[in-house]
């Protein structure tokens, strides 16, 4: 799945020489990608709060959010909506007794617990694991496909219409830097630091389970020895930690999966899937076009994000066809691999449920985006005026409380 042309073939993995300037450039070069980014977000977000009608915030079984005046809700209230309020009630008051909050894997919310516990700790949190998770990429990116290549990767990423999932109080930033941690460090032959950012990804999400494909992959291109293939144990070492805290707590150690049937999700075939994603976006169609309809007061909804999810989805089958001779298998079938949940796994009345936001962890595929970019200017601006189109949508639903991903 490598592509054939020389210049863009992966790089040996040999003695790298390393200029602290071009580092120091990079780096602020990467600053100044996030810090733009972020602002506009940030900025779309108090806007849209500030002046657009508010459906009611979601209420957290036992967890009230966060009292604060009028700068904290403008600014920073916004992004703890739907799942962060479940990741800070998890950060003080743990599991026990609530069944519902097993859906929430434990790592983020430690970390929320470790630095204080509050929304501007979390908005901290994952803005500060955004950048570092850029820089990792993008030295990915350079020496899988070209240094250009690089630089639209970090802009696709950056400026992806759901990429303010980054600075919420959701684990999306956690879990995209310990998984592009991991391909780094199986990529330097690291194995062991690798099965280590991987055996945590598996405690921020079930997708770090698929991080055994990059290890996987660097013990076979070296011939491992058959001891050295006991790092691949690692992986789940999160995922059953977890598991054996929730069987002490509730007697069932896979808990986690049994209250999915709370939001509906079940498993189906592929087609079922995508035959049912159709029907729903089609008849909710009228919701999205319809300003009243979109942002509805009262109870929010999530008849209309059918819609987006449909078109996401979308997004993520093109991107995997465009990935196929432009990344390394281990790449490709880990993005795969992600991508297949949502499809096998639907809700019932929004099948495609989240995938806008969970396309996010598929984040391999900004590679082979980022290639694309690289080689159109047109495809280029396109793709900006379509993200930020989309984006400033999605930013202001998400920060009135109406239901995005």
């Amino acid at each position: 799945m490598s592509r054939a042309a020389p210049a863009l073939r992966p790089r040996a993995e040999g003695r790298r020489v390393r200029d602290p300037a071009l580092e120091i450039r990079s780096w602020g070069l990467l600053a100044a990608i996030v810090v733009l980014s972020r602002l506009l977000v940030f900025e779309e977000g108090a806007l849209a709060f500030l002046y657009l009608p508010h459906a009611w915030v979601q209420d957290v079984p036992g967890y009230l959010p966060p009292p604060g005046g009028f700068w904290f809700q403008t600014l920073l209230g916004p992004w703890a909506h739907w799942d962060g309020y479940w990741y800070l009630s998890i950060a003080h008051l743990g599991y026990a007794g609530r069944p519902l909050a097993t859906a929430f894997f434990p790592l983020y919310p430690l970390l929320l617990r470790a630095l204080g516990g509050t929304v501007l700790a979390g908005v901290l949190a994952s803005t500060v694991a955004f950048v570092v998770a850029l820089g990792i990429i993008h030295r990915l990116a350079a020496e899988v496909l070209s240094p250009r290549a690089a630089w639209f990767t970090v802009l696709a990423l950056a400026f992806f219409p759901t990429s303010f999932y980054f600075n919420a109080v959701y684990p999306e930033s956690l879990f995209l830097l310990l998984a592009a941690g991991t391909y780094l460090a199986a990529r330097r032959g690291r194995l062991g630091l690798a099965a280590g950012l991987a055996g945590l990804a598996s405690a921020t999400s079930i997708y770090g389970l698929f991080l055994a494909v990059p290890l996987a992959a660097a013990l076979w291109r070296r011939r491992a020895p058959a001891p050295l293939w006991l790092w691949l144990a690692l992986v789940p070492a999160g995922l059953l930690g977890y598991m054996a805290t929730l069987f002490e707590a509730f007697g069932n150690p896979i808990i986690f999966q049994s209250v999915q049937s709370n939001w509906g999700r079940a498993f189906a075939p592929l087609w079922v899937t995508v035959r049912e994603a159709v029907t729903q976006a089609v008849a909710n169609v009228p919701a999205v076009v319809s300003f009243p309809r979109l942002f509805a007061t009262g109870q929010p909804t999530d008849t209309a994000s059918n819609v987006w999810n449909l078109l996401f989805a979308a997004v993520a089958v093109w991107l995997l066809v465009l990935a196929i001779r432009r990344l390394p298998w281990e790449y490709w079938l880990f993005s795969l691999l992600v991508v297949a949940v949502p499809f096998s796994y639907p809700s019932a009345a929004v099948p495609l449920m989240s995938v806008p936001r969970l396309l996010l962890a598929a984040w391999p595929l900004f590679l082979a985006l980022g290639d694309r970019l690289a080689g159109s200017p047109t495809a280029l601006k396109a793709y900006l005026w379509l993200s930020g189109a989309a984006g400033l949508v999605l930013v202001a639903l998400f920060t009135t409380a109406h239901w995005v991903a």
